[in-house]
């Protein structure tokens, strides 16, 4: 088999470094819905209490319907809260074990011209130092 050339090798690592910023942004993604499923767990149970509060000075005849309409939604949008942050963890999850195994390659691709690495290895350090040590 020929020993690729210079220009494959650049075009390979064009392409990894193309499916690495996808990643990224999948990641940005991911943590996102992180934060939003974390804003509705911590902010349900207060406005919850909020408006219960309201309703205690209100003095309706349904006051009762009113509150386990209250605490039913309230608790849903905790429970909802809760199922994104733990959905958005194990995608992030899987998104850094995808981005560590494309860094691996990206080395490899790297490694195979001197040219290449030369113009790379700055760039690259940190991740193949955290290759090695790990």
């Amino acid at each position: 088999m020929t020993e690729p050339t210079e220009q494959e090798i650049l075009a390979k690592m064009r392409t990894l470094l193309a499916l690495e910023r996808n990643y990224l942004a999948e990641e940005r993604t991911a943590l996102a819905e992180f934060r939003t499923g974390l804003a509705l767990t911590v902010i349900a149970p207060a406005a919850s209490t909020i408006i219960a509060y309201i309703f205690s000075f209100l003095r309706l005849e349904y006051a009762l319907l009113f509150d386990a309409f209250n605490f039913t939604f309230f608790a849903a949008l905790t429970i909802l809260g809760l199922w994104t942050s733990f959905r958005s963890r194990s995608k992030l999850n899987r998104i850094r074990n995808k981005k560590m195994i494309l860094k691996n390659r990206e080395c490899e691709v790297m490694e195979k011209s001197k040219g290449v690495h030369d113009l790379l290895r700055d760039c690259m350090a940190e991740e193949g130092e955290h290759k090695t040590k790990s």
